[in-house]
């Protein structure tokens, strides 16, 4: 597995370099500019054939490769006058040869994720608005707590599956409580209290340090979730009386997940006067089933002139309360209870702005005949049997399904998802910065070469598409890099050429090879740092 996951990370790095070198060589070709070699791989050269007035190479080191220009970083007057060479060109034909190696990856990208799409592939799960998203459409499975997705053969006792309850008797709410069976950081041996999903059982076991510095479990994907915390309950109130209490975290209401405040008051507008609600109870999820007064009301919003509403005295803002003692909730219960009358009276009860009593009305309406008011809902949700805030709950990503869209569909999720995960990339570029230049760390979600050849083994495990859809990330990545204004990139090259264009002046040759040469070494530093940082995590 290990020569396979090596065979991998150099074809895949290889691929992508190739298909952005080939996107520089084809635009400089169509442009009249002399290519003189095309390399797969870097130096020390092993083999070499001109074909034409290029030459193409096959390299030692097997990353990647390049395209060398006539005229590329010339500092000669005579080649900088030769219409083959590169710096002869107009500013727009420099600019397609620049960019062109960018638009490949894209492209590449692209075509990757619509492949993806029509065969289906798990979604792109990057931010927790896009868990959030297909937890609703179904195509994500979560659980709060931790669970056990994977077993060494060296541990006994731990199945997969396993909910992850305590540790050392501890209850486990919080995601630094897990560390040590994450990060190999463990100093002694630990008692984890496990839950069977079978049949619910708990039992304890003794896990042992193992010789990686492991405890032998693998977990399945989690983060913490926002959610609601029941801060107090009304004394006497139906939530008291059915059992919700002060700590109980909301989980669902109908079975409707509940994140937010406006998810709650969502889900209990909608509940009518039942409310059917899981919570979470130290760790045990837990039912709650109660009725609470229903508070909604039906207000007046117009009356209309010379109607039989006028002729009464009924008032824009008035609320009716009930109609022949009947309690009165929606706009279409008073059109149910006109209908029904079939010219009998019908007796209102009014509640109007600035008057404490209640008001009658009595109204007699002929079959067809219609009050003449404009009706409206207020109040859908009012409940003050709880109060709640926010807080997280650890929760873990059970199972995710996968997505698959129709041919045209598919091209348009790939250019959507390809376009909004080129914006998260560069965020993501501008926090390493700011974290490198404020205090010279790597962020935690920010790897390199060796976090990518980790990515590359656990995708060769799940599958080609898991394969294709990480070779598609990795594609819009180094399209999103290299075009960002870095000297020794295609963006920094692209930047001189902007100058050039708004003060009508090219840059010195010979500054923009040494500004280019000096942006070479500071990016081979950040490669460096990143991917000691990525050496320290596997560590």
């Amino acid at each position: 597995m290990i020569f396979l996951t090596i065979l991998a990370v150099i074809i895949i790095f290889s691929v992508l370099v190739l298909i952005h070198e080939y996107g520089h060589f084809a635009a400089a070709r169509r442009a009249g500019i002399k290519v003189l070699e095309f390399g797969i791989g870097f130096p020390p050269r092993l083999y070499g054939k001109k074909i034409g007035e290029t030459e193409y190479t096959i390299n030692a080191i097997p990353f990647g490769g390049f395209v060398k220009l006539f005229g590329e970083d010339a500092t000669d007057p005579k080649i900088l006058a030769n219409k083959r060479s590169f710096a002869a060109q107009s500013t727009w034909v420099r600019t397609k040869v620049v960019v062109a190696g960018v638009v490949m990856n894209l492209l590449l990208a692209v075509v990757l994720l619509t492949v993806g799409f029509m065969f289906g592939i798990e979604p792109l799960l990057v931010t927790q608005e896009d868990i959030f998203t297909h937890i609703e459409s179904g195509v994500v499975q979560t659980a709060p707590g931790v669970y056990v997705a994977k077993v060494d053969e060296q541990v006994s006792g731990v199945d997969a599956g396993d909910r992850i309850v305590a540790i050392n008797g501890e209850p486990v709410n919080d995601i630094a409580q897990i560390a040590p069976l994450r990060d190999k950081t463990a100093q002694s041996d630990i008692d984890v209290t496990l839950e069977s999903q079978e049949n619910f059982q708990r039992r304890t076991v003794h896990l042992p340090i193992l010789e990686d510095g492991s405890f032998g479990l693998e977990l399945k994907p989690l983060t913490p979730f926002p959610r609601l915390i029941v801060q107090a309950v009304e004394e006497g109130s139906a939530a008291q009386q059915a059992g919700l209490r002060s700590g109980d975290i909301i989980l669902t209401i109908h079975d409707e997940e509940i994140f937010f405040p406006e998810d709650l008051h969502a889900a209990l507008a909608d509940a009518g006067s039942g409310v059917q609600m899981q919570v979470l109870r130290g760790d045990e999820p837990t039912g709650v089933k109660y009725r609470f007064d229903q508070q909604a009301r039906v207000v007046i919003a117009d009356v209309f002139a010379g109607s039989v509403a006028e002729e009464i005295g009924l008032q824009r803002g008035d609320i009716i309360t009930t109609i022949n003692t009947q309690d009165i909730h929606y706009p279409q219960e008073v059109q149910q209870m006109i209908e029904k009358s079939n010219g009998t009276a019908l007796r209102l009860q009014i509640q109007r702005q600035g008057q404490e009593e209640l008001l009658e009305k009595t109204i007699t309406l002929e079959p067809q005949s219609r009050l003449g008011i404009a009706l409206d809902a207020i109040d859908s949700y009012k409940n003050a049997d709880f109060s709640f805030f926010r807080t997280s709950v650890v929760t873990s990503l059970l199972e995710v399904g996968k997505v698959q869209y129709s041919p045209g569909e598919a091209i348009r999720q790939a250019l959507s998802e390809s376009v909004r995960l080129t914006g998260l990339t560069i965020k993501a570029f501008g926090r390493t910065l700011g974290s490198l230049v404020s205090q010279f760390t790597v962020p935690a979600d920010v790897g390199g070469p060796v976090q990518i050849a980790y990515y590359t083994h656990t995708f060769i495990q799940e599958g080609f598409f898991a394969l294709l859809r990480f070779t598609a990330l990795l594609s819009l990545s180094l399209a999103v890099i290299n075009i960002l204004p870095i000297p020794a990139l295609d963006g920094g090259r692209f930047l001189f050429i902007l100058i050039e264009v708004v003060f009508r002046r090219r840059v010195n040759a010979r500054l923009e090879a040494i500004v280019h040469t000096i942006g070479f070494m500071l990016l081979l530093g950040l490669i460096a740092l990143v991917t000691y940082s990525d050496i320290v995590k596997l560590f």
